[in-house]
């Protein structure tokens, strides 16, 4: 069973070509969505965080606020290093998990790692092959301020403290150029995938 690591800097727009793969029949592990998960109350990272973070990163019912924890790491490698240690192998747990129990279904499918903290937390030697979105560093800042809604330096600071271009480059196997409008991305994402189906590779 293929397995596509989905990576790129923050604001590239890697969510657009999860959704797209997965309209056309892959099946989604979205990093993201499992690192949301494991920082809730009761879940296997949030006192590893609290312990670390103090109050400061919670709300009035003590929940982990995501933004709060994002502006305090972001500006901070130490702070950042952490938090990438305690959650990065929860994250992999439950990731090697949902491809064990697709792997069991046998269905003929591709997987989709949707991870942009996929080379940072040595996710890549459990790929087939590794598609990384490009954007250029203004249009993923512009993306990033309107997504989140936070400032120009706070979405910088995001951008800086991910690898650079270079790294994502050196180990793709193919690249999604995503730094103009939306139907660019999808004539790429067309192409590819209908040269795929044309020579009988089920995505």
């Amino acid at each position: 069973m293929k397995i596509i690591g989905l990576t790129g800097g923050t604001g590239s727009g890697k969510s657009i070509v999860s959704a797209f793969l997965e309209q056309n029949g892959a099946y989604i592990i979205d990093a993201d969505e499992i690192a949301h998960g494991i920082i809730e109350r009761g879940k296997p990272a949030y006192e590893e965080l609290t312990s670390y973070f103090g109050g400061a990163i919670l709300d009035e019912n003590r929940n982990i606020l995501r933004k709060k924890l994002g502006s305090i790491v972001f500006t901070n490698k130490e702070k950042l290093d952490f938090l990438n240690h305690c959650t990065h192998k929860y994250i992999i747990q439950e990731i090697d998990k949902k491809i064990l129990e697709r792997k069991r279904k046998a269905e003929n499918c591709c997987i989709v790692l949707d991870a942009p903290l996929l080379f940072e937390a040595n996710l890549e030697n459990r790929c087939s092959e590794i598609w990384v979105v490009f954007a250029e560093e203004e249009v993923r800042a512009r993306r990033i301020m309107e997504r989140d809604n936070i400032t120009y330096q706070d979405a910088k600071n995001r951008i800086g403290s991910q690898k650079n271009w270079e790294v994502y480059k050196q180990k793709a196997n193919l690249i999604l150029d995503n730094s103009k409008d939306l139907e660019h991305l999808k004539r790429q994402l067309e192409s590819i995938f209908y040269v795929r189906i044309g020579n009988g590779d089920k995505v």
